[in-house]
C-alpha cells in the first residue's frame, strides 16, 4: 500500500466508527466508569483514604489470601508496576501484609490485616448504597435478567477463547454466586 502526504494529514473531525452489537462494549465501560466513580465520590465522601483499587485488592485478598502481587495485578486488571506502587503503600498503612513465597523467593504472598478489613468492610458499604441505587433503577427481574445475560456474554467470551472460534449453544447449568 502506497502512503501519500494526504493519508498523512490529521483527521480534525469525528468519524463514525461502527461498533458491533449495538455498542454493547461501551455501554459496558461506561457502567463500570460510572460505577468506579460512584464508588471513589462515596469513599471520599466518608473521609476514607482509599479508592476503588484498594477495595478491590482488598476484596481479593479476602477471597484469595497469600496469592502473590502479579496474581493481583491479573484480578483487578492493574499493570504490574502500578500494582507494586498500589501494595507497597497498603503495605505502609497497615491493611496488608506481605510473606515470603513458601517455594519461590523471587514471590512474596499478600494477606490483609484487620485493619484491611475494616477498610473493606466501609468500602462494602458504599458499594451497597451505589448497587443500591443501580437495583432501584430497573426491576427486580430485570435485575436478575441482566446478570444472567452478563455471565452469558462472559461464558461466550470464555469459550470462543478455549475453542479457538467454535460456535456452541447457549449454556445451562448453575452459575456462581454473583458477589460484589
Amino acid at each position: 500500500m502506497t502512503r501519500t502526504n494526504k493519508d498523512l494529514r490529521p483527521i480534525r473531525e469525528p468519524v463514525p466508527v461502527a461498533e458491533p452489537g449495538a455498542d454493547i462494549g461501551l455501554a459496558i465501560r461506561h457502567l463500570m466508569q460510572t460505577f468506579r466513580q460512584s464508588v471513589d465520590s462515596g469513599i471520599r465522601a466518608r473521609g476514607m483514604d482509599i479508592s476503588f483499587v484498594h477495595g478491590m485488592v482488598l476484596k481479593t485478598l479476602a477471597r484469595e489470601p497469600g496469592i502473590s502481587g502479579a496474581q493481583l495485578a491479573r484480578r483487578t486488571i492493574v499493570t504490574a508496576q502500578s500494582m507494586n506502587g498500589l501494595l507497597r503503600s497498603m503495605e505502609s498503612t497497615g491493611m496488608i501484609v506481605r510473606e515470603p513465597h513458601p517455594e519461590n523467593r523471587r514471590t512474596d504472598c499478600w494477606f490483609m490485616t484487620r485493619v484491611g478489613l475494616k477498610q473493606l468492610e466501609q468500602a462494602n458499604a458504599v458499594v451497597d448504597q451505589v448497587m443500591e441505587r443501580i437495583r432501584t433503577s430497573i426491576s427486580k427481574a430485570d435485575a436478575a435478567r441482566l446478570v444472567e445475560l452478563l455471565h452469558e456474554c462472559a461464558e461466550a467470551l470464555q469459550s470462543g477463547a478455549e475453542s479457538k472460534g467454535a460456535r456452541g449453544g447457549k449454556t445451562s447449568g448453575a452459575r456462581a454466586p454473583v458477589s460484589r
